[in-house]
């Protein structure tokens, strides 16, 4: 019997190293550390662009002509990376060469996300809805090759997600 429970302990603090090693934590340095583009914008749970448009097919065309361009809604991190947290500045280009900046913060164990923007700001609907999105996102999924802003506007019981790619 001495044998046995001598054996399990022995198995027991052979698997806590294994067991301590892992976390739950981005490497927020990979996923803030490079500039991403706007595919869509969508509700949590869907893959395609909500209609924000209210199916009036000249605005959505319009926004989406503008969303095409390569140089269109573009999110840049630059930050500083202290542990699990991240923090620094943020700028970009909405439509017609228009840039917005601020300062932006993450938490890679708790995916807790926040960021102030200025500028940016067009007539466009989904500009607006991006730079809404922007500064109101309080959490982020994501790896090097993709990253997700969620959000809920003010007044709104609905989660948008914010879907981004990598561009370099």
């Amino acid at each position: 019997m001495r044998v046995r429970n001598a054996y399990k302990l022995w198995v027991a603090l052979l698997l806590l190293p294994l067991l301590a090693g892992c976390t739950q934590t981005d490497d927020v340095e990979a996923i803030f550390g490079k500039t991403w583009k706007l595919t869509y914008i969508t509700l949590d749970g869907k893959h395609e662009m909500y209609d924000f448009w209210n199916r009036d097919g000249e605005a959505y065309n319009e926004s989406m002509k503008q969303l095409a361009y390569a140089q269109t809604y573009i999110l840049q991190f630059n930050g500083l990376a202290t542990g699990e947290n991240i923090k620094g500045t943020l700028s970009g280009t909405t439509i017609n060469s228009t840039t917005y900046s601020g300062s932006w913060s993450a938490n890679g164990r708790t995916n807790a996300f926040k960021a102030a923007a200025t500028g940016g700001r067009t007539s466009d609907l989904l500009t607006t809805k991006y730079m809404e999105g922007l500064t109101t996102a309080t959490s982020y999924e994501g790896d090097k090759n993709n990253l997700f802003l969620i959000y809920t506007p003010a007044g709104s019981s609905q989660t948008f997600r914010m879907c981004f790619k990598a561009i370099d």
